[in-house]
């Protein structure tokens, strides 16, 4: 009931554009929706008011001594959802915090992107700015090493605003990727397939299994960024490659094998006290976001038939795809402009294929960070609706004066969230 009750107040403040502690006995009867709650009256908002307030209390609880794993069906799909409630994670040294992605993600990575990359790669080459490339182990194992650095780099030259180095360090990763995949033995070779792949872009016949798995690793690269921000070291940003990104079927059962163990072994390995998912339907878009949904569904159901999962926690959220109503999340998480300075500037720097996206949100025309921000900022709305402005810049919490935003999420069980996940 009191989810209904949120929902007709919140629509009521906002259909007479009146905060809840404004509304009167008259507000209440003259509205519609007070047929579909019983004993409509001022308790009702007072109900309302204090479960709010307590939702939002639950989101601004610390996470201390946790081991905290992240999914997401897309590189950037985390960020986008809950970004600002991860900062907050990653400052205990207590907390353990991983990211497990689960799709390659390649085809948002556009041709153009990619044959600047390498004209780029092949121009540091040609100037020997890529010194790694004469270590004499470097073809024979070494370019597995030093992954870190590759990240280290770029962000160092992100704090001294140096574009050129950027690049550089860029094209350092992307060498290390295209060695991997194509086996390279010498660096003649290197650069013979570098000048066939641009090539075949310019003739538009790039389309090869690897070229689409150097433009995944990309996305995997830029994933690592946006973590490192905040300390966090690249063997903690995993990568599953599920094979659901590229079936496409009417109805979507999880392969045990290709989908779902993967992400059973990351479970089995971590242990972690909290995972998120993102909650979308089947009849929301991107269809991934569902087919991860119940490929994780799946392993969680698996996982807790072998161990103990009664104090595992799972937060839901979503993103610039869709949204969840005040009344459908329990847990309010507060954004502070900090918060929104920190994820302006790590998308833009970190993102490069996506700050002119390839498949861009059709309700929106900008970076995929600036609608997020504008999501956590009408959801904000929404609750000063409820709780009063007053009730934020007049607060003693320093947390709850900052805020300027708000995520909403689900904080559910292990078996709550198989239980709704298994109708879906």
């Amino acid at each position: 009931m009191i989810n209904t009750e949120i929902r007709n107040i919140l629509g009521l403040c906002k259909t007479i554009n009146k905060y809840a502690h404004n509304l009167t006995e008259e507000d209440l009867r003259s509205d519609p929706r007070s047929g579909e709650t019983p004993n409509f009256s001022l308790d009702t908002v007072h109900r309302v008011v204090e479960e709010v307030k307590a939702r939002l209390s639950h989101g601004c609880q610390p996470f201390e001594n946790k081991v905290i794993l992240h999914t997401g069906p897309h590189h950037d799909d985390i960020m986008l959802g809950i970004m600002p409630l991860i900062n907050r994670q990653l400052r205990p040294v207590s907390n353990e915090v991983y990211f497990n992605i689960m799709t390659s993600g390649y085809h948002s990575v556009t041709d153009q992107f990619m044959l600047d990359a390498l004209r780029d790669t092949q121009q540091f080459l040609d100037e020997d700015r890529i010194e790694m490339v004469h270590y004499p182990d470097f073809f024979h194992g070494g370019y597995l090493l030093k992954q870190d650095k590759d990240v280290h780099h770029y962000l160092d030259n992100v704090a001294r605003k140096d574009e050129h180095e950027m690049r550089r360090g860029f094209c350092h990763r992307l060498l290390r990727d295209m060695v991997g995949i194509w086996q390279v033995k010498d660096l003649n070779q290197m650069r013979d397939i570098i000048q066939k792949e641009i090539s075949a872009i310019v003739h538009e016949e790039a389309d090869d299994a690897e070229f689409n798995q150097l433009k995944g690793k990309v996305r995997e690269y830029e994933e690592e960024l946006v973590w490192a921000y905040m300390g966090v070291p690249v063997q903690n940003v995993r990568h599953l490659h599920l094979g659901l990104y590229n079936r496409h079927e009417e109805t979507f059962t999880p392969d045990i094998q290709s989908d779902v163990l993967p992400i059973l072994q990351q479970l089995r390995q971590i242990e972690p006290d909290i995972v998120s998912v993102v909650m979308d339907s089947g009849q929301l878009r991107p269809d991934t976001h569902y087919k991860v949904l119940k490929s994780i569904s799946t392993a969680l159901r698996l996982w807790n038939e072998e161990a103990d999962l009664s104090n595992v926690r799972v937060l839901a959220y979503r993103n610039v795809w869709s949204t969840f109503h005040p009344s459908e999340a329990n847990m309010y998480v507060p954004v502070s402009l900090n918060a929104f300075a920190v994820i302006e500037k790590a998308f833009s720097s970190s993102y490069m294929t996506q700050y002119h996206a390839e498949f861009p949100n059709p309700n929106f025309d900008g970076p995929f960070s600036e609608l997020a921000e504008s999501i956590w900022v009408k959801q904000l709305r929404d609750i000063q609706f409820l709780l009063g402005k007053d009730f934020f810049y007049q607060n003693k919490s320093a947390l709850i004066r900052a805020t300027h935003g708000m995520l909403f999420l689900n904080d559910y069980s292990v078996d709550e969230f198989l239980s709704i996940t298994s109708t879906l």
